[in-house]
Parts: C-alpha cells; structure tokens; sequence
C-alpha cells in the first residue's frame, strides 16, 4: 500500500509539474477509452433510437353530414352591370331590407333592430367605417351574404337570389356608408368566378344520409314518434302565443323540429336559441320570417319550445 501512495504521489507530482508530458503519456489511454465507448454506441444505435411506445396521432377528421337543399334554379347575371346602382335596384333593396335585415341591423342600419339585443356579438352598424369583418365594397358585403359569418347571427343569405343580394348591397351602401369605397373592375371580376354569377347555378337537391336513414325507420324510431307527437301539441294549441309564432315562422314545422331536437344546446340559453334558429333559415326547416320577430316574441317563443321539446 506505502509503495502504491507514493507512485502515486509521483504521477500527481508529475501532472503538477509537467502536465504537458502527463497529458502525453495518459493520452493513449484517453483514446481507447473514448474509442470503447464509440463502438458500444454504434453497435447499439437501433436499440437506442427505437420508439417503443406508437405514436398516437390525433384524429383531425371532421365528419358533418349533407344539408338539406332544395333544388332550384340560379339565373345568370352581369356583375359589371349590376355593380351600377340605379334607383330602380335602390327601392328594390329598401324592400328586402325592411323584410331581410331589419329585425337585425334596424331601420337607420345601426345594429338596433329588435333582434339584435339577443345576439352576441351584435349586429353590424352600417354607420360606422371601421371594423368591418369583410369589409364594406360590393363584392365584401356580397361574400359576407353569401356565407354569413362563423360566430356570429349573421347567417348566410345564400337562398336569396344574387340580383336582389346586390339590390340590398345597394341601398345599405346608398343609404347608410358614406363615402363607401368602389370595387376596382378586377374585383368585381373575381366575384364573378367565385360565385359562377354570370354562369347561373343549377342546384340539385339533397338530403342528409341521417335524414334520409330517419325517413327509412321512421316507423320504429322512438326519436320520429316524438317529433310528430310535439308538433301534433303544437298544431293543437291555436290560442298558445308560442305555437301561433312558430306556426308563423316555419317553412317546414317537421324539418324545423328536427334541427331542434338534433340539439339541446339550444337549451342553455336564450342567446344560442336565436343562433341556432337564424342558422336553420331555409334549409333547417325555419323561414325568413323570423327577422319580424320582436325582443318579446323570441321570449315567447323560446319559453314555449323549451318546455316541449
């Protein structure tokens, strides 16, 4: 043991004193040992990058079913032509906007129709330039009708024809924008192919597989006896006020139930009501009408449905 310390001792001594030649004579060593473990690593590299566990990716497919569409016909029209507003298209958009859009956005186009105190957020102020979410040209305003806007009451339009569409895009810009800005022609060009407008549009119908699967097992479908027996209360009641509106607001009472009844969302509140109702226009069995309703209807109306459906 004495003779290992002062080998020792000597080799310390050594590094202290000349380490350049310690370095020299340890050197080799170093190398063999850095070598080693070189070699364990490569011969062990699939071992070592192997993923045991399987990645789980995340299920990203959305699956929605079809919409109800009815079949209809969609005339061709000049957007250059009609891009040129005349007082003729002017007194034809105040009419459609009075039936369409008054509920909403209000007589002055203030976002302070009867409607609006249920929508979150509120509905657009034509007055005000800023913050449009499309903006405020023809073919803007035109996309915004056309597909409505996703977290919003604003609901797309698309089942009114693209005449009277640009008839009430006149007047609002008429009446309500001032200084509203002008499409270039490149723009109005681009709408044109967007939208196929100067093509026309023949649409065929369609019915969802859901519904079309419904329709097939209706007799058995617990789902289907309810619907019928709800919409039977509802025919019964010619003096419930609730029953009346939505009598009056329906295209189609037993489509109209069905969105209902396809959801209880709605139930939460009030508010996710008046959305789901504005978003079945048309195709969920719920007709323009409902832009006549006032702030006292939609509370009649909700209070009713929530306790029969």
């Amino acid at each position: 043991m004495n003779k290992f310390n002062e080998q020792l001792k000597k080799q310390l001594s050594l590094i202290k004193e000349e380490p350049v030649k310690a370095f020299a004579l340890l050197y080799p060593y170093i190398l063999v040992i850095g070598v080693g473990f070189g070699l364990f690593y490569l011969s062990n590299l699939n071992f070592i990058s192997r993923q045991n566990i399987p990645v789980v990716l995340p299920d990203t497919t959305k699956v929605e079913d079809l919409k109800i569409i009815s079949a209809k016909s969609i005339p061709p029209v000049d957007i250059l032509t009609l891009s040129k507003p005349t007082d003729k298209m002017i007194g034809k958009g105040k009419t459609l906007y009075t039936t369409n859009c008054v509920s909403c956005h209000g007589e002055e186009g203030k976002g302070n129709g009867a409607a609006a105190a249920a929508l979150n957020p509120t509905p657009r102020n034509f007055t005000i330039k800023d913050g449009w979410k499309n903006g405020s040209k023809i073919s803007q305003i035109y996309q915004t009708l056309q597909e409505g806007i996703a977290g919003s009451g604003m609901v797309a339009y698309d089942f009114i024809l693209p005449e009277d569409r640009l008839a009430i895009i006149h007047y609002i810009r008429n009446t309500f924008i001032p200084d509203a800005p002008q499409d270039s022609k490149d723009e109005l060009t681009a709408l044109d192919q967007a939208y196929n407008l100067s093509k026309g549009l023949q649409i065929a119908p369609q019915i969802p597989v859901s519904a079309a699967v419904e329709l097939i097992s209706k007799e058995n479908d617990q789902r289907f006896q309810r619907i019928v027996s709800v919409l039977q209360k509802i025919n019964d009641e010619k003096l419930e006020k609730g029953a009346e509106i939505f009598r009056s607001i329906t295209s189609n009472e037993m489509i109209a139930l069905t969105t209902l009844n396809s959801s209880t969302d709605w139930h939460q509140n009030q508010q996710k009501f008046v959305s789901v109702v504005y978003g079945s226009i048309n195709n969920g069995g719920f007709s323009s009408k409902v832009n006549h309703l006032g702030k006292e209807d939609w509370n009649t109306l909700y209070n009713y449905l929530i306790k029969i459906i």
